[in-house]
């Protein structure tokens, strides 16, 4: 998530246009969806202004109304639709045609939602999705509560969203129901541009970033967001705490494992794999290492992993089941403990929920491990990011009672550092490829279909061959010899 504090409602309007045209200029057939409220007024001024400035080509721009008042459209003075009709539309100038406000007036709620999902499918989906914050942390109309994997519903709006809006209302009732896109809808666009402003979102915006991802407060979700921008201005910041000074870059910090143990003494070591096969495919030869070392070590499969193409199989349960005997196969080869955790948010989209928190948070309490090995969260594959989102919460979480264990993040076939990525490198020897190697063809029913265990094994390979020059001062420089076979990882804190 990127952060950009302004110093106050005027620069943070500016700053949020500014970005936005620019994201235009880059895609200039984006589906944008708007926000309405006080807090994107200035944004949307500061936008009309620009405009007729630069005369930005918007004739291929969609534009998405995000939630409305129940029974309101826009033709109605006090919709949300009106509202921006008002203050966004009338001096862009853009045709009918290219703005879709929320069916609101429906007589069939449920179908008209699916009808304006559609819609917003048909136009390649939310390029940019403009956001405000409730002071009760939520998003559009997605109140305290609201699942996470929620899509486009109706919503019954609190007492305190109620009150909060009233002052748009010319005898100051606030509709007690309203449509809105869901927090899934909400994810699943492309971009999140954020504005809170004033001393009354300080709070909500604290809560977002520095307390636990839960749907208590639903803006908390944002954080597990690949590209989020949040601007506030400093009313809005005032709680959040100091800035911390930047990490130097993983170059500067590189550590090669060769002979030296990996870990003093014997430690508790957590591998979580999003899919039952991911450990030995992604670090397997480092396993065996540490279970030379004597470390005592705990495999858990952090998915059910029954969405595998597995052929002669009938049903997730008959597919849950193999899969999960290959996985206990493979722990026992390592001499090491098993955990199924079938966390649910494989179930729901892969949209998280508190149950996923609750589940690891009890894991680590259990275990309390001295290291932890995961995938990366900038994974791009869903199962494997929403993993290692889901751990990285509640290592906070049990950091707040517990030392918090170090994470070391690792490669695999599907995500693949770049050179200046890895900061750790643990050379190994062939008998631990040997047991990488029997790690995952413990895994019949995957090696079966797809030759992992050779992707695998030319990848440590691959890294043990041209770590060495890559990651030298000039490229040739060959500083290090590592033999035959390497993994690499994102070391974080120790």
């Amino acid at each position: 998530m990127r952060i950009i504090q302004t110093a106050n409602y005027q620069e943070m309007s500016r700053t949020a246009a500014i970005l936005l045209l620019n994201r235009l200029l880059e895609n200039p057939r984006a589906a944008v969806g708007l926000a309405t409220g006080h807090t994107p007024t200035g944004l949307y001024h500061a936008w009309v202004a620009a405009q007729q400035e630069l005369q930005v080509d918007l004739s291929g721009v969609h534009f998405f109304h995000l939630d409305e008042y129940l029974g309101l459209g826009p033709e109605h003075p006090e919709s949300m639709g009106a509202f921006l009709q008002h203050h966004l539309f009338a001096g862009l100038g853009v045709p009918s045609e290219q703005v879709h406000f929320v069916p609101a007036t429906d007589p069939d709620p449920e179908a008209a939602c699916l009808r304006y999902e559609q819609q917003i499918k048909s136009h390649g989906g939310i390029a940019l999705q403009i956001l405000g914050i409730g002071g009760n942390g939520h998003i559009a109309f997605n109140e305290p509560g609201t699942p996470f994997a929620q899509r486009m519903h109706l919503a019954h709006l609190s007492p305190e969203t109620q009150a909060a809006n009233a002052r748009y209302f010319a005898d100051g009732q606030t509709p007690s129901q309203a449509m809105t896109l869901g927090l899934a809808n909400i994810m699943a666009a492309e971009r999140i541009v954020l504005l809170a402003s004033g001393a009354g979102k300080a709070e909500a915006v604290a809560a977002m970033l520095t307390g636990p991802v839960d749907e208590r407060c639903p803006a908390s979700i944002l954080r597990f967001h690949p590209h989020v921008t949040l601007i506030l201005d400093q009313a809005a910041a005032a709680l959040l705490p100091a800035q911390p000074k930047p990490e130097p870059p993983p170059s500067a910090l590189t550590t090669y494992l060769t002979g030296q143990r990996l870990l003093p003494g014997q430690k508790t070591v957590l591998v979580t794999a999003p899919h039952p096969d991911d450990a030995s495919i992604s670090c397997g030869g480092t396993l065996a290492r540490l279970k030379d070392e004597g470390h005592h070590l705990c495999f858990v499969s952090m998915t059910s992993g029954h969405r595998a193409d597995m052929p002669g199989t009938t049903s997730p349960e008959e597919r849950t089941r193999i899969r999960a005997a290959e996985a206990e196969a493979e722990a026992q080869l390592f001499g090491g403990d098993m955990v199924h955790l079938a966390l649910p948010f494989y179930e729901q989209g892969y949209h998280p929920s508190r149950a996923d928190f609750a589940a690891v948070e009890a894991l680590l309490a259990r275990y309390q491990p001295d290291l932890i090995l995961s995938a990366s969260p900038r994974d791009r594959h869903p199962a494997h990011r929403m993993s290692a989102l889901i751990l990285q919460e509640a290592v906070r979480a049990h950091g707040l009672k517990y030392p918090a264990p170090p994470i070391w993040f690792y490669e695999g076939p599907w995500f693949l550092f770049e050179r200046d990525e890895f900061n750790t490198v643990v050379v190994l020897e062939e008998q631990h490829v040997t047991l990488k190697t029997k790690g995952i063809q413990a895994h019949a029913s995957q090696v079966g279909r797809k030759r992992y265990d050779l992707a695998a094994e030319a990848l440590a390979r691959f890294r043990a061959i041209t770590t060495p020059e890559s990651r030298a001062a000039a490229f040739g420089g060959g500083e290090h010899d590592l033999g035959l076979a390497a993994e690499v990882f994102l070391r974080s804190h120790d």
